[in-house]
């Protein structure tokens, strides 16, 4: 029996603040497509024509379509002469790459922090323990899409933090798939306490100037989030949904 396609009313593009600097409206765009795709507005399976996507942004066709283009590059969407676009689904195996991507460049990450002189006066310290705060806030106030967030938080001031612009490029790449992916299943998993205690134990080896057990630690905690998120991942099947 053939699934009559839901519809995507709901969605609402809004606005996204502007950049310092001017930004095409190809680029504008793109950031609310991405927006969309990636806090689950536009879910995995969604699929419509460039004139629908252009019609609901208040564009022409032209720039949606740049954006559309460059959206497919970087696998948040598929795209079809026949059948417009389709929002990518989370494929299980890609994400334990992603994660196991994540486990290497972020444990180097708290290894570096680590390695930072004793009594460090670079507010470092505290900007994680200020993060992993908000993590346990928004798990105590029971929500989970503010405690996503937060965790998101976490681990971009961990990187961001760790010296090496290389690397936090590097992540950059793959941390907004994993970030996909952890919202569209937060409701889904068991409640991340652990998780939030895994952030404390990475933060303690950080403070202890102990660059092996951060590396450690912190490849302990990803490699939670891998055997917690991948069976979830392997239980949805995408639905296909419209924007009409």
């Amino acid at each position: 029996m053939s699934r009559r396609p839901a519809s995507l009313h709901h969605w609402d593009p809004g606005e996204v603040p502007l950049e310092a600097k001017p930004e095409s409206q190809a680029d504008i765009a793109y950031r609310r497509i991405k927006r969309a795709v990636l806090e689950g507005a536009l879910p995995p399976g969604t699929q419509a024509a460039e004139q629908q996507i252009a019609v609901r942004l208040g564009m022409s066709r032209t720039p949606v379509h740049q954006a559309i283009v460059r959206l497919e590059q970087e696998r948040w969407l598929e795209l079809s002469p026949r059948r417009g676009i389709s929002i990518a689904p989370i494929d299980p195996d890609e994400m334990s790459q992603i994660y196991q991507i994540l486990m290497a460049l972020e444990g180097t990450a708290a290894a570096n922090l680590a390695r930072r002189p004793r009594g460090a006066a670079d507010g470092v310290d505290e900007l994680l323990h200020a993060a992993n705060a908000e993590c346990v806030a928004a798990l105590e106030a029971g929500d989970l899409p503010a405690w996503a967030e937060a965790d998101h938080r976490f681990h971009t001031a961990l990187v961001e933090n760790s010296g090496n612009m290389r690397l936090v490029q590097l992540v950059e790449s793959v941390a907004e798939q994993a970030h996909r992916a952890r919202l569209l299943t937060v409701r889904l998993r068991p409640l991340p306490v652990t998780s939030n205690a895994d952030h404390d134990a990475i933060i303690a080896a950080i403070e202890g100037r102990k660059p092996a057990s951060a590396r450690r630690a912190l490849e302990a905690h990803r490699q939670r989030g891998i055997d917690t998120l991948v069976p979830i991942l392997r239980a949805m099947v995408p639905r296909p949904t419209s924007l009409l």
